[in-house]
């Protein structure tokens, strides 16, 4: 049922208002009634004012008169027509869609992107595990003035390597009915091909944090070198074992350090853990405690807070939190997103193909560069 409105009617004289509403008349179907009760427009015809085809009719007959109106149309606008011969007003369709935000992308500008011309990249790398001090074995004999022999000052020679990074292929697709695309008030095509665009942005997004490594790029989080930081705690945060986390990112990857976590959950968790005086720990970015107080974007311990719907929530054997440098996580672009749109394939069933394609790959290669929070004892 539709809220009833007034409705002025003005023109070369003031005519007059009625109320409108739309409901059903002693059990019968809904229509349009003014306010005392007397019918309007009956249910037939109010749904052959909503139909595409009736508000072209309309246009037509508004801009060239009866005599310019095509037959089809005038057979169309006879449907609608009142009992007085004439035509009545169709509802206008606003050429927009009504949709939801995706989540923010954030993650794939602090990663390190490179590309590659093959279907994988191989990058040399320097061995060295003993500590986070050294690059490697590499040290300095006090050998004194005379050494005691020719190799007494011989270093250790550096470990070799190569991390490999392979390319992997992602496709998408949609039909859409030539009809479909034909009557759309909206520009369907370039609608759907905007939304295929937001889906690979948030895919990359995904991958970076969550990629499961087989068939598909491998993230940050299921990397088996993760460096974790446990949070003190079986099934939650502590602002003890956020200091851990924090502390434990060795000084030379602390300048581009960044937290990162969810909103809704791990932050929500986070802006609840206060002293024993009730203050907050962290107050979500409140320039004081009161409820009124402006949002400044307050960091964390001193580094900035990312949030970031694809990261986990805090529950138990979880990492909710990641902190540190993101440059160590490398994504390799071998084609960018491409869109085809085929029309012969399908054209005997009446349809078009939107054709989506990429291929890319991703591996966490410098991981030291950042610690997870995970939630454990």
């Amino acid at each position: 049922q539709m809220a009833s409105a007034k409705a002025t009617v003005i023109g070369m004289r003031e005519s007059g208002e009625a109320t409108i509403e739309y409901r059903d008349v002693k059990g019968k179907p809904s229509v349009l009634v003014n306010d005392e009760g007397e019918m309007l427009v009956s249910e037939a015809t109010f749904k052959t004012l909503r139909k595409p085809e009736y508000a072209k009719a309309f246009k037509s007959y508004l801009r060239q008169g009866i005599t310019g109106v095509k037959s089809e149309e005038l057979k169309v606008l006879q449907e609608g027509s009142d009992t007085a011969g004439g035509y009545l007003v169709p509802e206008e369709i606003l050429n927009r869609l009504i949709s939801r935000e995706p989540a923010p992308r954030t993650i794939r500008s602090r990663v390190t992107s490179l590309t590659t011309s093959r279907d994988s990249l191989a990058i040399p790398q320097v061995i060295y595990t003993t500590d986070n001090l050294y690059s490697t074995g590499m040290r300095v004999t006090w050998t004194g003035e005379i050494p005691a022999s020719a190799t007494t000052h011989r270093v250790t020679e550096p470990v070799f390597g190569q991390v490999h990074i392979p390319i992997y292929t992602a496709m998408m697709s949609l039909p859409l009915t030539n009809d479909l695309v034909e009557d759309s008030t909206v520009g369907l095509v370039n609608w759907s091909t905007s939304k295929f665009e937001e889906t690979v942005e948030l895919l990359y997004e995904n991958m970076i944090l969550n990629g499961a490594g087989v068939s598909q790029p491998l993230g940050i989080l299921p990397d088996p070198n993760l460096i974790t930081v446990a949070s003190g705690a079986a099934a939650t945060l502590t602002w003890e074992g956020i200091h851990d986390l924090i502390y434990a990112l060795p000084e030379q990857y602390d300048r581009n350090g960044v937290v990162v976590m969810n909103k809704t959950n791990t932050a929500l968790a986070l802006s609840k853990l206060a002293d024993g005086n009730g203050r907050p720990f962290w107050n979500n970015g409140l320039q004081d405690d009161g409820l009124s107080a402006e949002r400044i974007n307050k960091p964390l311990l001193g580094y900035p807070v990312v949030f970031h719907a694809f990261m986990p929530n805090t529950t138990n054997n979880t990492e909710p939190i990641l902190f540190g440098d993101l440059s160590g996580y490398y994504l390799v672009n071998r084609v960018g997103f491409s869109i085809q749109v085929l029309r012969e394939l399908y054209a005997e069933t009446n349809q078009v193909l939107l054709l989506g394609r990429l291929r890319f790959g991703g591996k966490p290669v410098e991981y030291w560069r950042y610690r997870a929070q995970t939630i454990s004892v």
